[in-house]
């Protein structure tokens, strides 16, 4: 029965505390704490690639699987690349500074409806003769693709004898059937990462790597759709080294081929973080021109999307262009 007098003052703020206490588990426990968050869950990349067309990008990946070298936390590198390629959708990817084959396999798993081979694999040809794991620490070049679009009917290492001109990574080599809108198209993809380097001996070696490619190139595919696409580790308007020409000016002066992305080399637009110059490129024949899709190239910003991109995924942006393959005869 209740007194009708008011609690004293003391035993109205020991009752809350009380109240408080039992709240919060008892007098041994602490509040609760909700998880922390997860750095790798997914982050959306808005898409690039259109069903009407082929879309092909290429994107450095910096030390993709290589604990030692790049970004330090193996893991957020792993899912933001998944997070770029799974989002931008893609046709045909060539990647470089590719190193662990677990991590890449791994990502591989991450992406479905795409499948992909590093340099080294078994299926391509002369790759483990030009492409050895070095204790799981070389820089390998990679190709990966969406299966529904896609079909690799080949793949090699192409001019092994100019390793040196190539620092040590010859191109690789994919022949692809890709079908698009009911149109298919046999063609070629050479995936490239050139000498780095801003001295004078790189770029010269750079233009080795690109006299003898294109030599190759006109007599092995004369009439074959070709992309070159890559880390091509210099401009095409000018070098990198100041004062010289590009060491791509053979391609660039040729009516035989052409740089969509040369357009964003006129622009100023940059491919990579904290450099000025257009130095991830695309490099297509005549027989493809037709069917660039005109304005598609682009150097997209995905550092808008992910948190410290520099940190967590590359110093590279990746670099697209779209085709129609309406109207290709087989």
């Amino acid at each position: 029965m209740s007194s009708g007098f008011p609690l004293p003052r003391s035993l109205s703020l020991l009752s809350a505390v009380a109240l408080l206490t039992a709240a919060c588990g008892g007098s041994g426990g602490s509040p609760s704490q909700p998880p922390p968050e997860d750095p790798t869950a997914p982050i959306a990349v808005p898409a690039k690639g259109t069903a009407a067309t082929l879309d092909v990008g290429t994107w450095n990946v910096e030390w993709f699987g290589d604990p030692g070298n790049g970004p330090s936390d193996e893991a957020l590198q792993a899912a933001r690349v998944r997070d770029v390629i799974k989002g931008m959708e893609l046709d045909v990817w060539g990647l470089q500074e590719v190193v662990g084959a677990s991590a890449f396999t791994q990502l591989l798993g991450t992406l479905p409806g795409y499948a992909g081979f590093l340099a080294n694999d078994p299926l391509v040809e002369g790759g483990a003769a030009s492409y050895s794991d070095f204790g799981n620490q070389e820089q390998k070049v990679a190709f990966v693709y969406r299966t529904s679009v896609v079909q690799v009917t080949g793949a090699r290492i192409i001019l092994a004898a100019w390793d040196y001109a190539f620092a040590g990574r010859p191109p690789l080599e994919v022949r692809i059937r890709a079908t698009v809108g009911g149109a298919t198209v046999d063609g070629v993809v050479v995936v490239l990462h050139a000498k780095a380097g801003a001295d004078v001996e790189s770029r010269d070696r750079r233009a080795s790597g690109a006299e003898v490619l294109e030599g190759y190139l006109d007599a092995t595919w004369p009439d074959t759709p070709v992309w070159v696409i890559g880390d091509f580790n210099d401009d095409v308007d000018t070098s990198i080294l100041a004062g010289q020409p590009s060491p791509y000016a053979n391609f660039v002066t040729s009516a035989a081929w052409s740089f969509p992305t040369g357009a964003l080399s006129a622009s100023g637009v940059t491919s990579t973080l904290g450099y000025a110059d257009m130095i991830d490129h695309h490099l297509i024949s005549d027989e493809v021109l037709d069917r660039y899709q005109a304005g598609s190239a682009e150097a997209y910003r995905v550092d808008g999307y992910i948190p410290k991109y520099g940190e967590s995924t590359s110093d590279h942006l990746p670099v697209l262009t779209r085709y129609t393959l309406a109207g290709a005869a087989r």
